[in-house]
């Protein structure tokens, strides 16, 4: 046994010949493509050099000089084409951002009276206004790419909703500019909203589109709020599609306060419970007995069904491409790497909207699922060591574990654990992918809202289990309401209804903007000082443990002097 744990020991220790970490292509590919459409954001609008180029060079080559990866085993061959890939992917990244912001700007100027036709795929309620956006858009004769954005008197739009073709006249203006007072537009950017229609002096509703998402997206609204009251109705939209418009504003504040506003945001949370049931019905009934293949298609399908309801958003394309590349590793019976498989889907998200890089929602998505990948499992191992010992010295007061002292090879023999020690370690495990995941998205938060939750971790360990566990029943009871006559609809949905007016009492008697920390800033260097001090914390790194605490002490103390000279 002394000889198996000194083996073990001696694996773990770094030597002076080791590379700092391993090279992921995929991922390292994916950091690549973002250097490149960060550097055509600068070049396009601050006139950055291409001289700064020449710094890429060094950065293409470290990697490899840092990183244990199979081209240590083999020949330049394999270096040079490992090199080559990153500098594509800087290539790509660079010449998708630049093609993306060119094309935007690439349609007609408008700015007069008009009148126009469209789809309306998204409306949102304000106090005296309602904003429609449309898609396949007419102006005047022309048919124009892109989006519209609409904004009429609340009492002209009650008839309107969406997958209604609509007929408007009103002054539309052409709005092509990348910047605006709350800085770069890279939402409206990446959607295509190039027009605005303001002065609405007539509307009327001219017929239903053919578009099957939209279709089914207006007849789960529908059916939810004829089946349910006005906020559980609202809130089960915003949980099932991402669509918080219709929630009265104090509730989604007050959510977003106490940490767990991601509930309304279909991410990997929604995503993951979707693909556990699809898991179920594709290996515990009798749909195990087809072929993988076929398994796979069947699974895809439906996560791209429910994607294509939820308007294709990135967060659900980035939730749906992990699924996806992680039930492909378990058919195949290969194991996945979360880290590769987040590299794989940001390219596949930003190779389709570049300008996602700048939107607070990716950044607050990615980091999330990064943070679980760099951080869960030191976290967890590093609780579960407490635990232990805490039970060992629990039990040396309490003189009942003479046995497991007296063998203590007992521990690894194998035998399943107890009901109550199976808990423990999955509200160990809970809380490790929590605390992984606000600790990568706590600078953003507080850089684009200027609020940290400090109930976050409390109310996540609440309401994640419980959407979690809830999210598919849901989904399959708003679906059979929807698919049966109105008259059902209310008997069907009862139940979802008495369990989300339960579920929202905690908001409504508790003000979680009490427990909130607000008026703080952060900087952009503050917070890669606060990242690299976690990063070194992490086991990704082959560094004896007193250099990496040393450079993690010194990333911390950068960040705290940062802190205080903005908030001090």
């Amino acid at each position: 046994m002394k000889n198996q744990e000194i083996a073990v020991r001696k694996s773990t220790v770094s030597t002076g010949n080791e590379k700092l970490f391993n090279f992921r292509p995929i991922f390292f590919a994916a950091i690549f493509l973002c250097f490149g459409i960060v550097f055509a954001y600068f070049h396009l609008f601050y006139q950055l050099s291409f001289w700064w180029l020449l710094l890429s060079v060094p950065m293409l080559i470290l990697p490899f000089f840092l990183c244990k990866n199979s081209a240590d085993k083999g020949s330049m061959k394999k270096i040079a084409l490992s090199v080559g890939t990153l500098a594509i992917s800087f290539i790509i990244g660079f010449g998708v951002f630049t093609y993306a912001v060119k094309d935007y700007a690439a349609c007609t100027a408008y700015d007069g009276e008009y009148t126009v036709s469209g789809t309306v795929v998204e409306k949102t309620e304000y106090d005296y206004s309602v904003k429609l956006v449309l898609q396949d858009i007419y102006i005047g004769k022309n048919k124009e790419k892109g989006r519209l954005n609409a904004y009429l008197p609340l009492s002209f739009a009650e008839n309107i909703h969406i997958a209604d073709e609509v007929l408007l006249q009103g002054y539309v203006k052409t709005e092509t500019a990348y910047f605006n007072d709350y800085g770069f537009r890279e939402t409206d950017i990446g959607a295509g909203v190039r027009f605005v229609l303001e002065n609405v002096g007539d509307c009327m509703v001219v017929g239903k589109t053919n578009n099957l998402f939209l279709r089914m997206q207006r007849r789960l609204e529908k059916t939810l709020f004829s089946g349910m009251d006005g906020t559980s109705a609202a809130v089960t939209l915003a949980v099932l599609l991402g669509n918080t418009s219709l929630i009265e504003d104090g509730l989604l504040d007050n959510v977003r306060m106490g940490g767990v506003a991601h509930i309304f945001a279909v991410s990997g949370l929604h995503i993951g419970a979707l693909y556990g049931f699809c898991l179920w019905l594709t290996e515990k009934t009798k749909l195990r007995s087809i072929t993988k293949p076929i398994r796979f298609l069947l699974v895809a399908a439906l996560l791209c069904l429910y994607a294509g309801i939820c308007g294709f958003s990135s967060s659900v394309m980035r939730a749906m491409t992990l699924c996806l590349v992680a039930y492909a590793a378990k058919l195949i019976g290969t194991e996945s790497d979360i880290l590769q498989s987040t590299g794989l889907a940001a390219i596949f998200v930003l190779l389709l909207k570049p300008t996602e890089l700048f939107a607070v929602g990716f950044q607050l998505s990615f980091a999330a699922c990064l943070g679980i990948g760099l951080f869960a499992r030191p976290l967890r191992l590093a609780f579960e060591g407490r635990y232990e010992r805490g039970k060992m010295l629990i039990g040396k007061w309490l003189r009942v574990h003479e046995r497991a002292r007296a063998n203590p090879e007992s521990r690894l023999s194998g035998a399943p654990l107890g009901v109550g020690e199976r808990m423990v370690r999955a509200g160990i495990s809970f809380a490790s992918v929590s605390l992984a995941a606000q600790i990568t998205t706590a600078p953003i938060l507080l850089y684009a809202f200027d609020y940290l939750s400090l109930a976050g971790l409390l109310l996540n360990g609440i309401f994640v289990p419980f959407i979690s566990g809830i999210f598919s029943v849901l989904l399959l009871f708003a679906v059979a309401a929807s698919l049966l006559p109105a008259a059902a609809t209310s008997v069907v949905l009862y139940l979802p209804s008495v369990v989300w007016s339960a579920a929202l009492l905690l908001f409504e008697g508790v003000d979680f903007s009490s427990f909130a920390l607000t008026g703080w800033k952060i900087s952009i260097g503050g917070s890669i000082c606060y990242y690299f001090g976690w990063l070194f914390l992490t086991d990704k790194w082959n560094l004896p443990k007193i250099y990496k605490m040393l450079f993690s002490v010194a990333c911390f103390l950068a960040f705290g002097i940062t802190m205080y000279a903005l908030n001090g």
